[in-house]
């Protein structure tokens, strides 16, 4: 597997929308979760849980779900003038069926005890941040999405996630169509206060 280095990997992700069909390799789902455990969590307590979908039947049936969902609160057809960053959206949601793996990130809590959603967030964003960039560093697309969660209880029962464990985002993982490149972002320089805000150094 061909890599890049840490800078040019965070300088050219972005979130993917569109996917090839080709398989992910286990070799390399293996070694981006083996980076998005290397994260720092809070206390230590490495709070996460991966679940990797691969098989086709539950990668359709979930992404269905996915579909029916954002479709649902969006509406089957693009509004008038909806944005680009929407369009996009809205074609990974038509197409979410279709992705060949997807990486559903958990959270464990207390056995017993009621989920209190979010949290273990800090720490979960952290891991997930660190999946992205590996996955980047191997040539993979990845994007954050959490729609899933408004039928949480059916696709944790259809994956087999216990009770005490909160899922946080479903990320859709392959290989783009498409290249990546360097993203836009509001500069570093516009959003950097030294000792007192507002003093741009």
């Amino acid at each position: 597997m061909q890599e890049m280095g840490l800078f040019e990997a965070m300088f050219s992700q972005r979130q993917i929308t569109r996917y090839k069909s080709d398989p992910v390799p286990k070799e390399a789902i293996e070694k981006i979760i083996e980076a998005a455990t290397r994260a720092p969590s809070g206390g230590n307590t490495q709070p996460w849980e991966f679940v990797v979908i691969t098989d086709k039947d539950l990668t359709n049936r979930i992404g269905q779900i996915y579909k029916d969902l954002w479709l649902g609160a969006r509406g089957p057809e693009p509004a008038p003038g909806e944005s680009r960053v929407y369009l996009a959206a809205r074609y990974l949601a038509n197409h979410m069926p279709e992705v060949p793996a997807m990486i559903m990130v958990c959270a464990k809590h207390t056995p017993g005890e009621p989920i209190e959603r979010g949290k273990y967030s800090s720490s979960i964003w952290l891991a997930v941040q660190n999946l992205f960039l590996a996955a980047r560093a191997l040539g993979l697309g990845t994007r954050l999405t959490t729609t899933h969660i408004r039928r949480e209880d059916e696709i944790k029962e259809m994956l087999g996630i216990p009770e005490h464990v909160e899922t946080m985002a479903l990320i859709p993982l392959g290989y783009p169509r498409g290249k990546f490149g360097s993203t836009s972002r509001t500069a570093a320089g516009d959003v950097t206060s030294y000792n007192r805000w507002g003093d741009r150094g």
